[in-house]
């Protein structure tokens, strides 16, 4: 819900009722992640998507009947459906979408959270008696009797969204919405400028860092979040940093480099990566030694950052690094689900 929210607000501004189908669900290789969401308002306009465009006239199919006043639904789609290719997923995976009336009352609440940065989850219960009720959750509050609430703070806490169960057994589905995680770029340098769009694009929260204000300007990094005129490491002494934090050396100058990824390497971030030629990264891991920082340590580095692709201009290298911070979070996401709360499996 979270890529159409705006269109959402307007269709609740505009007195408009809208169905909501949402992948709650997914198992194999289906192509869109739970949360993802296909609305179609009262209008008779539509948004959003729940997979390659093979499932979605269905949805829309389902949504429909629901505005008119049918009750909402939990569906599965899959390659062997008894409809066939026609509403299956060719991909061979199989997905589950319940399919509800939009509450109007989280529109608000929902839209303030993506736009500040604000940890929010919403519940949809998916048990017969309830289902498609929708109601927030913050990051706090008082506990809650069937441990609802807190279930969906821990799935919140990890980024991810997913079925739970109630000491009661009934089935919710937490949609988390959490803040963009970090990626901070140190040097303001071209390779830098070809990066930050395709950051912002995989949902990051981006700040370009030099101390050279004649090399940081906005005309030169105009998608960038934040712009900071301060040396690498003495804005890692107070910037924040957590398991979702990316930090990208870009400019394979070791005056720079040792004294941040001294920083950045005794720290939680979950993926650090530092630029530069065979010489200087022989230089640089030498000086890192010197510092104090072990083997143990410098194994967490991408060095030098960035899948091997052949990349040789500035775009093609920020798309080499792109794939390589895909390939990270891809990682890091199965290990954060592997342990975390059971859910329960429809499809």
């Amino acid at each position: 819900m979270k890529n159409i929210i705006e269109i959402l607000e307007r269709w609740t501004r505009e007195g408009e009722s809208v169905a909501l189908g949402s992948v709650v669900e997914r198992i194999g290789s289906a192509p869109r992640d739970p949360g993802a969401a296909l609305a179609v308002s009262a209008g008779g306009e539509v948004a959003g998507g729940v997979s390659g465009g093979c499932v979605e006239p269905g949805v829309i199919c389902e949504a429909r009947e629901v505005l008119a006043g049918a009750p909402g639904r939990l569906l599965s789609y899959g390659l062997d459906d008894s409809d066939g290719i026609g509403s299956g997923l060719n991909c061979g995976g199989r997905i589950a979408v319940a399919i509800y009336l939009l509450d109007p009352a989280i529109v608000g609440p929902v839209a303030d959270a993506v736009r500040s940065d604000r940890p929010l989850a919403v519940t949809l219960r998916l048990d017969e008696e309830h289902f498609g009720e929708q109601e927030i959750v913050g990051c706090e509050g008082p506990p809650d009797g069937d441990g609802l609430a807190h279930a969906a703070r821990s799935l919140l806490e990890l980024g991810e969204s997913g079925i739970v169960a109630s000491a009661s057994g009934e089935k919710v589905f937490v949609e988390s919405y959490a803040p963009r995680p970090d990626l901070y770029l140190f040097g303001a340098s071209d390779h830098v400028a070809a990066l930050v769009p395709l950051g912002k694009l995989l949902g990051y929260r981006v700040t370009v860092c030099d101390p050279r204000k004649l090399f940081l300007t906005r005309e030169r990094f105009p998608g960038a979040d934040v712009l900071v005129e301060e040396w690498p490491d003495r804005f890692l002494e107070h910037a924040p940093i957590d398991p979702r934090t990316a930090i990208c050396m870009m400019t394979h100058d070791l005056k720079f480099d040792v004294p941040a990824l001294k920083l950045a390497l005794a720290s939680n971030a979950g993926f650090i990566g530092a630029m530069g030629s065979e010489r200087t990264r022989s230089d640089r891991t030498a000086r890192l030694h010197d510092e104090g920082v072990g083997d143990a340590q410098l194994v967490r580095l991408h060095a030098p950052v960035g899948i091997d692709i052949g990349a040789r201009t500035p775009e093609e290298v920020a798309v080499s690094i792109a794939a390589q911070l895909i390939e990270a979070n891809v990682v890091a996401r199965k290990q954060r689900t592997d342990s975390a709360l059971p859910v329960t499996v429809f499809c």
